[in-house]
């Protein structure tokens, strides 16, 4: 069985780094129905909050966030992965490209969010979670969007389709089929 890990970004910090304004409760809600969607596809998944530290295997830890604001921008998220310095095992930091580029490929598209790959900085490939969790786990963030931009706000209010869109990545990374096949009639 596949195991994911979806962590809420900012979940349960209250000082600090607690993420734009509505990004912790988006975070949750879309971590929450990811996780439901996941399941019925046959998956393993794992919920954890800002603060989780694990030396468990996985085969995705994946980060949610909806806080990429920059200004005088007009919305937009990105997909990265683990830094190599980080993950000195090459083939964990590949396949970790591997699976980002999977969800990458289909989010965007599907949930009408702008993919911005250039915001892809040092703050997303050291992303401090990566450093609590085993080495064999593939790692990935996604700012899903702006969480206060007009436009991706609306996007990222729809629950489904965002955890849909995001499934669907996950599921086309490790060769799950997400839409059911209808065997031809007789």
């Amino acid at each position: 069985m596949i195991k994911v890990l979806l962590q809420a970004g900012h979940e349960g910090t209250v000082t600090g780094a607690t993420g734009a304004p509505e990004e912790q409760k988006n975070n949750i809600r879309i971590r929450n129905r990811l996780s439901e969607i996941l399941i019925s596809k046959g998956f393993q998944l794992y919920l954890a909050d800002a603060k989780y530290t694990s030396t468990q295997d996985f085969d995705l830890a994946l980060a949610l966030h909806c806080d990429a604001n920059y200004a005088g921008d007009e919305g937009g998220g990105f997909v990265d992965w683990i830094d190599p310095s980080i993950d000195s095992s090459v083939i964990s930091n590949k396949e970790s490209q591997r699976v980002a580029e999977a969800i990458e490929s289909i989010y965007f598209s599907e949930s009408g969010i702008k993919n911005v790959p250039s915001r892809r900085n040092a703050n997303t490939k050291f992303y401090y979670m990566w450093n609590a969790l085993s080495a064999n786990t593939h790692c990935v963030i996604i700012e899903m969007g702006e969480s206060i931009d007009p436009h991706d706000k609306v996007i990222l209010a729809d629950t489904n389709r965002v955890a849909n869109a995001i499934a669907r990545g996950i599921c086309k990374a490790f060769n799950v089929p997400f839409d059911p096949v209808t065997p031809p009639t007789p």
